[in-house]
């Protein structure tokens, strides 16, 4: 049985696995997505014990207003494969609609990646990747 982990929080979002081992990332209002930061991110997926050798599910709420850097982009698309089976986003916003459609379809990520307006949805679809 997983038991939720602690919450690891960064100046741009609080991370955590819960009881069904999903890695949650709760986006903070007007998170800056530089590289450095989503790196930070990435060590926290780490510290979690997420990586190659145990990709996970990944369910990011992002109901807020954010800003993601080119370089921040390319970093989520290289590494992303290393560390996620699967990844949703939840939002109704639309500026973070509009750059995790651009990431989804320039970058033509390595792993499932949809985007919800609803949790209930997304879990639904994550969890068809369980395995």
């Amino acid at each position: 049985m997983l038991v939720k982990s602690e919450i690891i929080k960064t100046k741009i979002s609080e991370i955590w696995l819960d009881e069904k081992g999903i890695l949650n990332v709760k986006i903070i209002e007007g998170a800056d997505f530089t590289y450095d930061e989503v790196e930070i991110c990435f060590d926290a997926y780490k510290q979690l014990g997420c990586g190659e050798n145990n990709k996970v599910l990944q369910l990011m709420h992002a109901k807020v207003n954010a800003a993601m850097s080119k370089e921040a982009r390319e970093l989520v698309a290289k590494k992303g494969k290393d560390f996620f089976i699967a990844s949703a986003v939840v939002t109704d916003n639309l500026a973070v609609r509009l750059i995790a459609n651009f990431i989804s379809k320039f970058y033509k990520l390595d792993f499932p990646f949809k985007i919800f307006d609803s949790e209930e949805k997304a879990l639904e679809w994550l969890l068809k990747f369980r395995k």
